[in-house]
């Protein structure tokens, strides 16, 4: 296999592992050549270490080198994989939701919408546009598959700035089918853990249960979906073993009858709009205008959590000490081979032998697949690959009402986009004006000159 494929952020705790075990594992991509990179050269060298023994105990022949420089990795690069954080993950996420919270502003989620999702976007893109720029010249026939958040708005900054083919990849679509298990549990004779209990929230200490429901409603139904990335709809439901349309029973159960503590924002969109999200409260939430009131608190009346920081640093700790641990020999590698693929094993197959492979959701330049919104902006659709690339398939149209908040929501993605490509402060502040949580023109000033200051350090194009 000639293929080479390249993964900058190797050395992620969350990610690493179980992108490489996923590549590593795959029999069709035997004999590929790999490249690992990431800026930490500790915990790159125990991605290299674990990569080579699942190389070595898998038979994958594959040809692994590793280096803390992209460059030396990208020449003749045929896929690009990226999962990056520019600044501390937990540290500056933190800081995305305290700095407006200064400022009067409390966001409910902060990390791809809303003005954190502006601080978070500023932060990313000059990146994600110097390995774009570098792949350019180094690797210019390369897709990249990118895995970093705000996903919609860096594969917009992607193909607005550079010349480079981009598809956005996310589990989060995977969330709709836990929260139908959970809701037709009765009807399907499914177990939910932790009873009445369960959510799906993205709580470290949640994550277990939620991948069994994800699995379980994965197993017995089949979702189509579309939107904008954390804020796509379902628009069909049905049966996989029956073909049965089971929306009907689904709207039935988790308006009239289910629990009203599950996801109740959910709901109520569910309710007013005719059709379901697929996200969740947490992430679904950042896109809308009814979620920050001071004098509502809509984060009381519909229980919206914020993110677990300081458990997703201990969940770090823990990931890392195991990826350590399996690296030096010490613990088995053999469950890494049913871990869930996040979707770039399947990008690179369908590509690489014209499979003509349907994948159900990733995040590209729409051009007519989701009617209503401009073919420049970054939906999230079902797709085709084959060796021509990846061909967002035409969907349904959203209820006019939504399909209005998704316009919105792409809109204020592109002013976001160029403004954190260029630089331009005047276009930063229209960019914060224009989010539906600020409504004060003094304010977006004192919390565009917060983020300017607190992360000056990350935000060069700013200086």
């Amino acid at each position: 296999m000639s293929i080479k494929i390249v993964v900058i952020g190797a050395g992620s705790a969350i990610f690493g592992t179980g992108a490489l075990a996923t590549l590593i594992r795959e029999p069709k991509l035997r004999g590929a050549t790999l490249g690992l990179c990431d800026i930490n050269a500790q915990t790159l060298e125990t991605m290299h270490q674990l990569a080579e023994r699942m190389n070595r105990e898998w038979d994958a022949g594959m040809s692994i080198q590793a280096s803390t420089d992209r460059r030396t990795l990208l020449p003749d690069a045929d896929f690009v994989i990226v999962c990056i954080q520019v600044g501390p993950r937990e540290v500056v996420w933190r800081q995305d939701w305290e700095i407006p919270l200064r400022h009067g502003v409390r966001q409910p989620y902060a990390e791809n919408s809303g003005p954190g999702g502006f601080a978070h976007t500023c932060r990313n893109v000059p990146e994600m546009l110097d390995i774009a720029h570098d792949m350019e010249e180094l690797c210019p026939n390369a897709w990249m598959i990118n895995f970093t958040n705000p996903l919609s708005r860096l594969g917009m900054a992607v193909n607005r700035y550079s010349r480079i083919r981009c598809v956005g990849l996310c589990h989060q679509f995977l969330w709709a089918y836990a929260m139908v298990a959970a809701v037709l549990a009765d009807e399907y004779g499914i177990e939910t853990p932790n009873g009445d209990e369960f959510n799906v929230h993205t709580d470290a200490t949640n994550i277990p249960p939620l991948m069994q429901m994800i699995r379980t409603g994965y197993e017995r139904f089949n979702i189509l979906s579309s939107g904008i990335n954390h804020f796509a709809w379902i628009q069909s439901l049905v049966d996989r073993k029956t073909g049965e349309d089971v929306y009907p029973l689904f709207r039935e159960q988790y308006l009239n009858r289910f629990r009203r503590t599950f996801e109740p924002m959910t709901r109520e969109l569910f309710e007013i709009f005719g059709i379901c999200p697929t996200a969740g409260d947490t992430h679904m939430v950042e896109y809308l205008a009814w979620t920050h009131d001071p004098l509502a608190k809509p984060w009381e009346k519909y229980d919206l959590k914020l993110q677990s920081w300081d458990g997703n640093i201990t969940r770090r700790k823990n990931v890392r000490a195991r990826a350590d641990a399996m690296a030096a020999g010490i613990e088995p590698i053999e469950h890494l081979r049913t871990v869930h693929s996040e979707g770039a094993v399947e990008m690179i197959l369908g590509i690489t032998y014209d499979a003509n492979t349907y994948y159900p959701a990733v995040s590209i330049p729409n051009r007519g697949a989701l009617p209503g919104l401009p073919d420049w902006a970054i939906t999230e659709v079902p797709c085709v690959l084959n060796r021509a690339g990846i061909h967002g398939v035409s969907v349904p149209a959203l209820p006019p009402a939504i399909t209005e908040l998704c316009r919105r929501e792409v809109e204020l993605a592109s002013v976001v986009v160029d403004a954190a490509a260029t630089g331009d402060r005047a276009l930063a502040l229209q960019a914060l004006l224009l989010d539906p949580m600020i409504n004060d023109i003094d304010r977006a000033r004192a919390i565009l000159d917060d983020f300017l200051g607190s992360f000056a350090e990350w935000l060069p194009q700013f200086s």
